[in-house]
């Protein structure tokens, strides 16, 4: 396991124009470099005057990423960025793309999704390529390329859609469609490439990116960085950041942890950023042993970032949070540092869910977020002892998953994305609300050992390439006697939530002969949704707890036959079970009765969800 270079910063060397980096086909990277410096002014002078950067382009369809992945693979981008002085200015850049081609019967093309005059050149072995440019796609014609390896040379200048720029600092942000903004690539993330990166900044900035920084060039002002290859990522993974960063940095293990921060409030920083270092390491160990799989990438570095929009973004190597987020006033609670450690575990399970293993298609971006949240929770709650975790855990996803799954506008868990273009669509309370309870429920159907194998050989099997919801479930499948293709078609491949209704029949002597749990499809198509239940009955000084698993229409109770007659029935009394769990009619008359009786707090926010729920 290694993560950066134990020691100081990467070695400082002088200006050699004959000294060649190891770019594709021999090329000096000095090339790019300093055309990058000098398409600075191009840069300067023309943004001005440029189209918008809010056209209509026409995105990466289904089916165009269906034909490139087949045609297309062994990609790699040689990449040099030059950032100049003045925000207002472009990034003006030179890219190197090299890719393997199963067919070159047809147009290639590669997205680039900014104005045209963005493009100033593409060739190929020196000669100039008669491209033509379709609302934000490159189209290569026939004639420049062959089957086997190919290169196309590109120099742009970069819109500022997803390159982040204030006055002292840049970040870049692609997820999830925003890396041909900035570059020509096949931005779809199935098609994963390795990157060799080089920044151009202003000589008081330090950066970092997914490689580790391997050597500098000081060009008068400037500072330009050489980074190292990365394993192969996909396009929204790729990520760098440069400014006016502090560095600190700490040893774990063999390794280093390394932070990026902008923090003026030294006694602010001092508070946090042993928790911070802590926190990281317990998540990458937490992760390693839980998947037995070492942290797969060759460093660990993470920026804080004054604006940053979300709370964090998982870039292999490279992770960026919202600087408030992670650095806590001293006033916190320990809802707030659990919270805070949530986010790091979250975002640190992305290095093997959805960094190491990624979606083929953004259909599936449920899946890396569910399982982010997932092992949060796995690593994170036994330093929480203190913290009620069924409560918080029902109280952060039902309500939230039902007001949109009992709406008309509801939709599965897993959504059909016809273009990548409306991927923010697919966000929301289905995936981050609904989509964890499915998979708790899911892992208890299976038992914890039969789970936690499944997910070892599922990482192991596609680690560093892509795979799909269907791929996990075939192996998830051998694994248990449960039909999960019938069960994955109810709870992630359609929409909605069973009706659950207490039955209960009662003999002369007011006791209970008969208590059933009993689902009906709202659809009347017949579904059933299989899930572990823990029903709680009570009154007249008794208590008992029945655990259930509802698979077809019904489900007795047995072990409620002889009980008193008026005793009330929470039917979601563990609080993982999903659904509109129906209130009996004496058990609303008498609701005021009943709360004090029921002792459990996740047993008594469940009563109250089905309360809230029925109104």
């Amino acid at each position: 396991m290694f993560f950066s270079r134990a020691g100081g910063p990467p070695s400082v060397v002088s200006l050699d124009l004959e000294s060649p980096y190891p770019y594709p086909s021999g090329v000096n990277c000095l090339r790019p470099i300093l055309l990058s410096t000098m398409l600075a002014a191009a840069a300067a002078g023309s943004c001005r005057t440029a189209p918008s950067e809010t056209e209509d382009y026409l995105g990466v369809s289904r089916e165009l990423a269906v034909e490139r992945a087949h045609r297309v693979s062994d990609i790699r981008y040689s990449l040099t960025l030059r950032v100049p002085e003045e925000p207002s200015e472009r990034v003006a850049g030179t890219l190197i793309l090299t890719f393997s081609l199963a067919d070159a019967s047809a147009p290639l093309a590669i997205d680039f999704k900014v104005p045209e005059d963005h493009l100033l050149s593409v060739t190929s072995e020196g000669e100039a390529v008669a491209y033509s440019f379709e609302r934000g796609r490159i189209m290569v014609p026939p004639e420049t390329l062959g089957e086997g390896r190919n290169i196309l040379e590109f120099s742009f200048r970069s819109a500022d859609t997803a390159l982040n720029r204030r006055e002292e600092y840049l970040y870049s942000l692609f997820v999830p469609d925003r890396a041909s903004t900035a570059y020509p690539c096949f931005d779809q993330p199935d098609l994963r490439s390795a990157y060799r990166l080089v920044l151009n900044i202003p000589g008081s900035w330090v950066a970092l990116a997914n490689g580790a920084a391997q050597d500098e060039l000081a060009i008068g002002s400037r500072r330009v960085i050489r980074f190292a290859e990365t394993k192969p990522l996909s396009t929204y993974q790729f990520a760098f950041a440069a400014g006016r960063f502090e560095t600190m940095e700490r040893e774990w293990g063999d390794s280093m942890i390394r932070i990026f921060h902008r923090e003026r409030d030294a006694a602010r920083l001092s508070r946090n950023v042993d928790a911070l270092y802590e926190l990281h390491a317990t998540a990458l160990r937490g992760v390693e042993e839980y998947t037995g799989i070492a942290y797969p990438y060759p460093k660990f570095d993470f920026a804080l970032i004054p604006d940053f929009p979300f709370g964090g973004m998982e870039h292999p190597g490279a992770v960026f949070y919202r600087d408030s987020r992670l650095l806590l006033e001293a006033s916190a609670t320990r809802v707030q540092e659990m919270d805070r450690a949530s986010l790091i575990a979250h975002e640190t399970a992305h290095m093997w869910f959805g960094n190491l293993v990624t979606m083929r298609w953004f259909d599936d971006v449920w899946l890396k977020e569910v399982f982010a949240n997932f092992m949060a929770a796995k690593i994170m709650h036994p330093a929480f002892p203190d913290l009620d975790h069924g409560l918080r855990f029902l109280l952060s996803h039902h309500p939230a998953a039902y007001e949109v799954d009992r709406s008309a506008g509801t939709h599965p868990i897993r959504q059909e994305l016809k273009n990548l273009s409306h991927a923010g669509s697919l966000y929301g309370p289905i995936i981050y609300q609904k989509a964890p309870i499915v998979m708790a429920q899911l892992e208890t159907i299976m038992g914890e050992v039969a789970f936690r194998e499944g997910l070892a050989e599922y990482l192991g099997k596609f680690g560093h390439g892509s795979a799909d919801w269907n791929d996990l479930i075939r192996i998830l499948d051998r694994r248990t006697g449960l039909d999960l293709v019938e069960w994955s078609r109810v709870w992630v491949e359609e929409a909605g939530r069973p009706v659950v209704t207490v039955v209960r029949e009662l003999g002369p002597d007011g006791r209970i002969t008969r208590l059933a749990l009993e689902q009906a499809d709202p659809r009347d198509a017949g579904r059933r949704w299989v899930q572990p239940l823990r029903v709680r009955l009570g009154g007249g000084g008794s208590r008992r707890t029945f655990p259930v698993m509802l698979e077809e229409g019904a489900v007795e109770i047995d072990g409620a036959v002889g009980m008193a007659g008026d005793s009330w029935v929470i039917s979601n009394g563990g609080g993982l079970g999903y659904g509109r769990f129906r209130l009996e009619e004496r058990l609303k008359a008498q609701f005021e009765d009943v709360v004090p009786q029921v002792e459990d707090r996740l047993a008594r926010a469940a009563l109250y969800l089905a309360l809230w729920d029925a109104v």
